[in-house]
């Protein structure tokens, strides 16, 4: 497959309109914009949009993890960070309680994101009275109240104060994997997966709704082998769009792609700094591309593409680390994702963004990238420039994301597969 002629997957381009979608600059950023040029001109425009393409790398994500000894929180957290226990910086995972004092634990990838691993309440140390003020309470963004079986009334009783402040919480009931085990082992005529998740969910539903009737109950593994099971997509997309709206994007940005919900934040995240890309590339409109008669920086566009595959988890690190969670060859991980998106490609993607890049320009028109005009104005100096950036930008972040979905179906399959196994075992024993 020649990854380079995209017409076998994209629609033809309409020289008089275009195929694609602009997601557009706010309000606020246009204004943001038009200020800096008053003030500076079109000079370090480029500079300008690629600081706002990193702001989002200085918001602090502040997650706390609150449950009762054995429930689970330590693995929880390791599979929120995409590590093992056996990976370093991991939690430490056992049954005695070891959490005296609040503990951060940083995301793997992304610093600024940390998971709090709070003391439980009631203990000497943090009795209820006082609980809030020691594990200074203000300082979270989001609660995320675990269960092993039932909720506690110390549990329901954090609930409802995390409320009373306006600030955001989740219950999960953790280790349902090993409920549904338990189930077909005791009861293996009668096993029927759906029935039995959904009576653990309203049975906990009893006890949370008296907290908050709108309340809901996520149900989950925490192992990250089996993140892809149960209700662990839905949990990660609530606690995107319920997280606090100025920060959202860093937490999009900042998460594993763990799930399909994830991606799909993601794509639209990504999509959605196309047009800054695109834009400080064309403004550097000076700056010649050797095989071309119009002027940007590739270097802003190879940067985001590289961008784009770490944040899709499809470098060679995170490909190596799916293999080894989910006990596959890597080399059967990259024969199927060839498919989708040629190795050669992922590896080589400089050589493989210029080509792509002198692809797109070939031909290119004034009148065909008119279009692009209203949302460049006079701050760029070549549309042309602007919509080939955009149009390489779009196309291969399109590509990307198939390979991306085709990465969670070979693990979700493995997944599966692994719980089919467990319950024949089951079975035999």
């Amino acid at each position: 497959m020649d990854l380079l002629d995209l017409t076998q997957f994209y629609p033809q381009r309409n020289t008089s309109v275009g195929s694609f979608d602009i997601i557009d600059m706010t309000d606020d950023e246009k204004k943001l914009a038009e200020q800096y040029i008053q003030s500076n001109g079109v000079h370090g425009l480029d500079n300008y949009l690629s600081r706002r393409l990193d702001v989002w790398k200085d918001q602090p994500l502040d997650i706390a993890v609150v449950g009762s000894s054995g429930v689970g929180k330590s693995t929880f957290i390791n599979t929120m960070r995409n590590l093992m226990p056996e990976d370093p910086g991991a939690a430490d995972v056992g049954v005695v309680e070891t959490t005296l004092q609040p503990t951060p634990y940083q995301h793997s990838e992304y610093e600024q994101l940390k998971f709090w691993d709070l003391p439980g309440i009631g203990t000497p140390n943090y009795p209820k009275e006082l609980y809030l003020e020691r594990v200074q309470f203000q300082k979270y963004d989001f609660f995320l109240i675990i269960s092993r079986t039932r909720f506690t009334e110390n549990d329901l009783w954090l609930a409802s104060e995390v409320k009373k402040h306006n600030k955001r919480f989740i219950f999960i009931r953790t280790n349902v994997d090993a409920d549904l085990m338990n189930e077909y082992n005791d009861y293996p005529n009668k096993y029927n997966e759906e029935e039995i998740l959904e009576r653990l969910r309203n049975n906990c539903l009893n006890y949370v709704r008296t907290v908050d009737a709108n309340a809901d109950v996520y149900l989950v593994s925490g192992h990250l082998r089996n993140r892809l099971l149960y209700d662990f997509g839905r949990l990660n997309e609530t606690i995107i769009r319920d997280y606090p709206t100025l920060k959202q994007e860093s937490m999009i940005l900042s998460m594993t792609v763990s799930c399909k919900e994830v991606l799909l934040a993601k794509i639209i995240q990504l999509k959605s700094r196309i047009w800054l890309v695109a834009g400080a590339s064309a403004a550097v409109a000076s700056i010649p591309v050797p095989f071309l008669s119009l002027g940007f920086d590739a270097t802003i566009i190879i940067k985001e593409v590289e961008f784009y595959r770490q944040q899709l988890g499809l470098d060679r690190a995170a490909l190596e680390k799916l293999a080894q969670v989910h006990r596959l060859s890597i080399e059967k991980i990259e024969k199927e994702l060839s498919e989708v998106f040629p190795l050669q490609h992922l590896t080589a993607l400089r050589k493989f963004v210029l080509d792509f890049c002198k692809k797109e320009a070939i031909g290119a028109t004034t009148e065909e990238f008119a279009r692009f005009v209203p949302y460049v104005g006079t701050m760029i100096a070549s549309g042309i420039s602007f919509g080939v950036c955009f149009l390489v930008l779009t196309k291969i972040l399109a590509r990307m994301e198939q390979a991306a979905l085709k990465i969670i179906d070979i693990t979700m399959e493995a997944s599966n597969m692994a719980v089919q196994q467990q319950l024949k075992q089951f079975s035999l024993d």
